[in-house]
C-alpha cells in the first residue's frame, strides 16, 4: 500500500510540475502527512528532494523549446538559494501558521488574475507592439526581484514550497517573462532552491528515502511528458489551469 501511494503521489506531482511549474509541496507534503502519517518536517524534506529531480527534468524540456532564460533570473535564483538555508534554520525555531496563511491568501489573490486573463483570452504580460522593444527592468525592479527570491527561499525552507508558483509570479511581473519562459526558468530556479533546502533537511536526517525514490522516479517521467504536451496547447488553457492550481493551493493553505 505504501509503494502504491508513493507512485500515485509521484504521478500527481509530475503532472502538476510539468504543466505549471508548481512545487511538489502541493501534493507531497499533504499526502505524506495526512495519509502516510510521515512527520511534517520529514515530508517537507522529501518534498524538496523530489522537487530537485522533477524540476531539472521539466526545465530541460522547456529549455529544448528555448523557454529557459537564466541570465536575467540569476538574482532571483541567488536570493532563493540563500533564503532556503535561512528557512531551514527558522523551521526549527518558529511556528509556521502565519506564513501558511499569508502564502495561501496571496495564492488566492493571484489565482483571480490568472483565471480572468484565461477567461478573456488575453496574455498575462502584454507583449511589446511591433517595432518596439520592451524596456529592460530597472535596477529597483531587479533588486526587488532579488529580495523576493530571498523570501521565496525562506518559504522553501520553512514549509517545503520550493517556490515554483512564486518564481512564476516574480518572473512574469517582475522581469516581464512570457508564461512558458517563466515556467521553464522558474522550474530551473526551483531545482536549485529545492537542492539548497533539501541539503539542510538531509543534514538533519529528515528525508524519507523510500518516498523520495518512488515518488521522484514517477514524477520525473510524468513531468517530462506533460511538459512536452503543455507547450503545444493554447496558452490560455495553461494560464487557466495554473490559475485553478493557485486557487486550490491557496484554499488548502487557508483551511489547514
Amino acid at each position: 500500500m505504501g509503494i502504491l501511494a508513493y507512485l500515485v503521489i509521484g504521478l500527481m506531482t509530475g503532472v502538476l510540475t510539468g504543466f505549471s511549474g508548481a512545487s511538489a509541496v502541493v501534493v507531497v507534503v499533504p499526502a505524506l502527512t495526512l495519509f502516510l502519517h510521515v512527520p511534517f518536517r520529514t515530508a517537507v524534506g522529501t518534498s524538496l528532494a523530489v522537487d530537485v529531480v522533477t524540476s531539472l527534468i521539466v526545465a530541460s524540456s522547456y529549455a529544448r523549446q528555448h523557454h529557459v532564460q537564466l541570465r536575467k533570473g540569476g538574482i532571483l535564483i541567488l536570493g532563493a538559494i540563500l533564503g532556503a538555508q535561512t528557512g531551514v534554520v527558522l523551521a526549527h525555531h518558529v511556528p509556521t501558521a502565519w506564513l501558511k496563511f499569508s502564502f495561501g491568501l496571496f495564492m488566492v489573490v493571484m489565482s483571480w488574475n490568472f483565471l480572468s486573463h484565461a477567461w478573456q483570452n488575453i496574455p498575462l504580460v502584454t507583449p511589446p507592439t511591433p517595432g518596439h522593444m520592451r524596456k529592460p527592468p530597472s535596477w529597483r525592479m531587479i533588486a526587488g526581484v532579488g529580495i523576493l527570491g530571498f523570501l521565496i527561499g525562506n518559504i522553501s525552507g520553512l514549509i517545503g514550497a520550493s517556490g515554483g508558483i512564486l518564481f512564476l509570479v516574480a518572473l512574469l511581473y517582475g522581469l516581464q517573462y512570457s508564461l512558458r519562459t517563466a515556467i521553464g526558468t522558474g522550474t530551473a530556479a526551483m531545482a536549485l532552491s529545492a537542492l539548497s533546502g533539501a541539503v539542510g533537511y538531509g543534514w538533519h536526517h529528515e528525508i524519507d528515502v523510500s518516498g523520495f525514490v518512488f515518488i521522484g522516479l514517477v514524477a520525473v517521467v510524468a513531468g517530462f511528458f506533460v511538459a512536452q504536451y503543455a507547450q503545444r496547447i493554447q496558452e490560455r488553457y495553461q494560464v487557466g489551469g495554473t490559475g485553478l492550481l493557485l486557487l486550490a493551493v491557496g484554499l488548502s493553505m487557508l483551511i489547514r
